[in-house]
Parts: C-alpha cells; sequence; structure tokens
C-alpha cells in the first residue's frame, strides 16, 4: 500500500509540471494576442495612404495637380516644433501670486530656425526669463493676457534671432504648461 502512495504522488508531481508550463505558455499567448490586438486598434499597423495624382487627357492638368499636392506635402512636412527646456520659473514678491512656471514649445517652418534657437539658447532664455518677470501677474489671470503674453515671447524671440543675423522666425509660441502659484 505505501508503495502505491508513492508511486501516485510521482505520477501527481509529473502531471503537475506539465499543466504548470501549459499554464505559462497560455499565459504568454493570451499577452502576444492582447499586445497584439491593442496595437492594432491603435492603428499601429496602418500605413498613411500616399496620395495618388490621376492620370488625365492632359499631361499639364495632372503636373499641376502633381505641384499642389507637393506644395502642400512641403508645407506640412516642414512644420515642426520645439520645446524649450528647462521650464522657465520666476519668484515674485508681492501679490497672492508667487511663482510662475511656464513650459514653452516653438513653432518653425525649417530645421534651421530650430537649429539657430538651440544655438542661441543662453540669450533667448535670459530674455524670456526678464519679459515674465516684469508681467503683471492680475493681467496674466485672463486669456487675452495669455494670448499677449504669447505674441510677446515670439516677439523677444524673433528679435534675438535677428539680432544675431539669424534670416529664420519662429511662427507660432505655444504653453505647454502655465502654473500661477
Amino acid at each position: 500500500m505505501a508503495e502505491e502512495k508513492e508511486e501516485d504522488e510521482i505520477v501527481e508531481e509529473g502531471g503537475g509540471k506539465k499543466k504548470k508550463m501549459i499554464m505559462i505558455i497560455g499565459g504568454v499567448v493570451a499577452l502576444a494576442i492582447a499586445a497584439g490586438a491593442g496595437l492594432y486598434f491603435t492603428g499601429f499597423f496602418e500605413d498613411e495612404p500616399v496620395p495618388e495624382v490621376e492620370k488625365t487627357a492632359s499631361a499639364e492638368s495632372g503636373a499641376e495637380e502633381a505641384e499642389e499636392q507637393s506644395d502642400d506635402a512641403d508645407a506640412d512636412a516642414e512644420t515642426l516644433y520645439h520645446e524649450l527646456k528647462p521650464p522657465f520659473m520666476v519668484n515674485f514678491s508681492k501679490g497672492n501670486i508667487r511663482v510662475l512656471k511656464v513650459t514653452l514649445s516653438l513653432m518653425a517652418k525649417a530645421e534651421k530656425t530650430v537649429e539657430a534657437v538651440k544655438l542661441h539658447d543662453p540669450v533667448i532664455r535670459n530674455n524670456i526669463l526678464m519679459l515674465l518677470s516684469s508681467e503683471d501677474l492680475n493681467v496674466l489671470k485672463t486669456a487675452d493676457g495669455k494670448a499677449k503674453l504669447q505674441v510677446s515671447i515670439k516677439e523677444e524671440i524673433n528679435k534675438v534671432l535677428a539680432e544675431r543675423k539669424t534670416s529664420s522666425k519662429v511662427e507660432e509660441v505655444f504653453f505647454t504648461e502655465l502654473v500661477m502659484q
């Protein structure tokens, strides 16, 4: 009887290892399926459609259409964004608001503009910090005040680029974070 119990335990242990292995493999397969489904539904596997120029009887009109499409594609392809890091922080001694933290991103139409901004970053950061520290915080609480600050920052950056004899300009300035405490 004792020998039969030992043999039963050995058989059960062997079967347990197989069950564990099957469960592990099943778990890995389930994770792979879930990851693939997640990527599929987020559009990871979709290619962007390439615009095709329809052939018409007139070669001229086809050439004009292709030129218009390439101009549109170039305009979209040249839009670049650059985040100015680290965020700008300014302390104020008067009023309810003591700290202003601003994170900015710039939009440019050419790589040379982004490179010029990177090159002249210390001067640009200094001028923006000076501009922020001179702002009236009550005005910055309003949407108009924030919009005017965006324009002022853009003008300040373009002024620095012009002083450094850079022909490129920043098109837009965006607040990606604006905290007043």
